[in-house]
């Protein structure tokens, strides 16, 4: 398993940032050229219990995942996991286990009034061969790439808001 957390700081009011970011549809496709769709299962708002379905590239690996909103709590946090995401390397279909969590943290005293997004990244590689798929995706500097795309999505939060 591996997990890492990116974060930025946004001058903005909190309510402004969690606006934007809670939904989902207008800002995730946009903020990354590795975002090929996504798609509510269930209708919008987002909510805890809400499916999405993400057709998304990580380190240049295309992939789906069908995943559910587990932890939505307004202005603070959001939560989204997948358990079996199916992607393909060179023919291989690679199935993991992958979430990200989206924190939302006012600074205080800051002027003007800012907020530090956060995103928190997982992913396990589970079964017989996980351990050796996920040995793999590090030594290709997949965990270096999921990063920037990380990094990424955060960085467009803040140039969209900000401008």
């Amino acid at each position: 398993m591996f997990e890492f957390t990116e974060s930025i700081d946004i001058e903005a009011g909190n309510d402004v940032v969690w606006q934007l970011m809670s939904d989902l549809g207008r800002w995730w496709p946009k903020s990354n050229p590795e975002h090929d769709q996504l798609q509510y299962l269930d209708d919008p708002p987002l909510h805890e219990g809400s499916r999405l379905r993400i057709k998304e590239r990580i380190a240049g690996i295309p992939g789906v995942a069908v995943g559910t909103i587990t932890r939505f709590e307004p202005g603070k946090v959001v939560t989204w996991e997948a358990d079996g995401a199916r992607y393909r390397l060179a023919g291989l279909r690679i199935t993991l286990d992958e979430g990200v969590r989206w924190e939302l943290e006012a600074l205080p005293d800051s002027q003007p009034a800012a907020t530090r997004v956060s995103a928190t990244v997982w992913a396990r590689f589970p079964g017989r061969g996980g351990s050796l798929v996920e040995r793999g995706f590090r030594l290709g500097g997949g965990v270096r790439k999921d990063r920037e795309h990380a990094r990424t999505e955060l960085a467009y939060l803040k140039r969209t808001i900000e401008s």
